[in-house]
C-alpha cells in the first residue's frame, strides 16, 4: 500500500465506533466506475428532495467499504498519513488487504448515508453487539467528478 497524490479507486479514510471493547480506527472505500455511476444516480435524488425539510438524509445498502484499526505491525504508516488529514488516496494491492486489521466485530447492515448538501458517510453494524463503524463525512460530489483531480483538504 502506498499513498497517492492522485485519484485511485482507493479511498483511505478516517472512522470510529462507539463500542467500549473494540477498536475502529479507519476505512477503505472501494471507488469503482460503477460506484461513480451509482453515486451520480444517488445525487439526483437528493437533488428532488433537497428543498423539503423534513428530509435529513437518505440511507443506502452499500458494501463499498471496509473498516479496519491501527497495527503496529502492519502499515503503521496509515496511521501517520491519517494524523495528517482525514482521509487519502491509496495504492492497494489485495494482499495489502490481507494484512490488515479488521474489528474484532463481524460486521453487518453496510450503508452509506447521504445528506442534502451531497457528503456521505459509510456505516456498519455488528453483528451481534449492534455497536456502530462509522467514517468521517466526504463528499459524494468531488468524489464523482471524472473531469478533475481531487484536491484533499485535513
Amino acid at each position: 500500500m502506498k499513498r497517492s497524490d492522485i485519484p485511485t479507486e482507493f479511498l483511505l479514510v478516517k472512522a470510529k465506533t462507539n463500542s467500549e471493547w473494540d477498536a475502529c480506527d479507519f476505512a477503505i472505500i472501494n471507488i469503482t466506475a460503477e460506484w461513480k455511476q451509482t453515486q451520480k444516480k444517488r445525487l439526483e435524488v437528493i437533488k428532488i428532495i433537497e428543498t423539503d425539510e423534513d428530509i435529513k438524509s437518505l440511507n443506502y445498502f452499500d458494501t463499498h467499504v471496509e473498516f479496519f484499526r491501527f497495527s503496529k505491525v502492519y502499515y503503521p504508516v496509515v496511521e501517520e498519513w491519517l494524523s495528517e488529514r482525514n482521509r487519502v488516496f491509496i495504492e492497494l494491492e489485495k494482499e495489502d488487504l490481507k494484512e490488515l486489521k479488521q474489528p474484532k466485530n463481524s460486521l453487518c447492515h453496510y450503508q452509506m448515508q447521504i445528506s442534502k448538501d451531497g457528503n456521505a458517510i459509510y456505516k456498519a453494524y455488528g453483528k451481534h453487539t449492534e455497536e456502530e463503524f462509522r467514517t468521517v463525512e466526504f463528499s459524494l460530489w468531488e468524489l464523482i467528478d471524472f473531469n478533475a483531480h481531487l484536491v484533499i483538504n485535513p
